[in-house]
């Protein structure tokens, strides 16, 4: 972290360089707590697991504009409407009455949220220290507080708020506006490649469909000929995407992907997908192929990998065809498997300037 001094005599400069840096995506885990940050140090953090039915969820941007969000829910996609009073008369801290401000909050009975800075910083004043919130008419909902602390001070240094009026846990005398900008994310430029206009013709399909099962190399594609499926697109006039289906499991189908020449003597080269960062948890940017599928009118592959099949946690990623490759457009993990969200509304770890067009409704983590 660059010295104070620095800040002060160089503002301007350091305001530069901070928002070229490329941030680093993250997911940990703080006893009940889970934060995930994306590469533009927009950060969500919640309590888990939220099978219990009753969730916290906490988010800020990074920059002056924090534009920071806290909600209660109980009850979610998985459980539906649950049945019992209001939470706003309903809420217990350490066994007694929560006491709520609701003046700046969006009140529904099962559903409290507000972006208002002073509601939220009144709320975390009273419940930082203790150990659970809980609903008295279901004790068995609860929302642990352990981690809570740590995962928003984490949160303070990723974004830069550390001794600044702004922070929630490491407050200081520093101002507002002096806290660092969002990141810059990267631009994803649709492909300049001329877009198909010939369909695949019924020999073209044929052909390449007999390709993808008879001559793939066995080794490259474990799953017997017999047994393998193959999804044609065109990617242009010329060129068309291959999915081979190479292993299958329970819930996950594997595929090898090739862009090969439409017409004969097929040339086929293979393609991966290699991410910019390392994804928390993983270890490396190459990624398989799991459940994908193309649209070839925005010219987007998508993988969807489960890490159960109740599909409420693993990795969802987008990517752009663009100059004969694809680039990351989106990536979302959860790596919580509590029956909280669907892959709609994982954390969003990685975005770029074309994220908003391909968004399916991510409630959790688009900035």
């Amino acid at each position: 972290m660059l010295p104070m001094r620095y800040w002060m005599k160089y503002p301007f400069a350091l305001l530069s360089f901070t928002a070229s840096l490329h941030a680093e995506p993250l997911q940990k885990i703080f006893s009940d707590w889970q934060i995930s940050c994306n590469n533009q140090n927009y950060c969500v953090a919640r309590n888990i697991p939220g099978n219990n039915g009753l969730v916290m969820t906490v988010s800020r941007h990074a920059g002056s504009d924090d534009r920071p969000s806290l909600r209660l829910d109980y009850g979610n996609a998985y459980t539906g409407e649950l049945s019992g009073a209001a939470l706003e008369d309903n809420l217990l801290l350490d066994g007694q009455q929560l006491k709520l401000e609701l003046q700046h909050w969006d009140v529904q009975p099962h559903h409290l949220m507000t972006i208002d800075t002073h509601s939220i910083d009144a709320f975390f004043a009273q419940v930082m220290d203790a150990n659970h919130i809980q609903l008295q008419y279901r004790p068995t909902a609860t929302i642990s507080l352990q981690g809570l602390k740590a995962a928003l001070s984490l949160m303070d240094d990723i974004q830069g708020r550390v001794n600044n009026m702004s922070a929630w846990i490491k407050r200081g005398d520093r101002i507002a506006s002096e806290v660092p900008p969002e990141p810059s994310v990267p631009d994803v430029i649709p492909s300049s490649s001329p877009t198909p206009t010939l369909a695949l013709t019924h020999d073209e399909m044929a052909g390449l469909t007999d390709f993808g099962i008879w001559r793939v190399n066995t080794n490259e594609c474990p799953l017997e000929p017999a047994r393998r499926k193959v999804t044609v697109w065109p990617l242009s006039d010329e060129k068309a995407l291959l999915l081979v289906n190479c292993e299958m499991g329970a819930y996950n189908v594997i595929d090898l992907a090739f862009e090969v020449t439409r017409t004969q003597p097929y040339v086929a080269k293979g393609i991966t997908l290699k991410l910019p960062f390392v994804p928390p948890g993983r270890g490396k940017k190459q990624i398989e192929l799991i459940n994908a599928n193309y649209d070839p009118d925005k010219e987007v592959l998508r993988t969807f990998s489960k890490g159960r099949g109740l599909g409420d946690c693993g990795v969802t990623t987008r990517w752009q065809y663009h100059e004969h490759k694809f680039e990351l457009v989106e990536y979302a993990q959860e790596q919580t498997c509590d029956a909280w969200h669907g892959r709609d509304d994982w954390p969003t770890l990685w975005v770029s300037n074309t994220t908003a067009q391909w968004s399916s409704g991510n409630g959790e983590m688009s900035p």
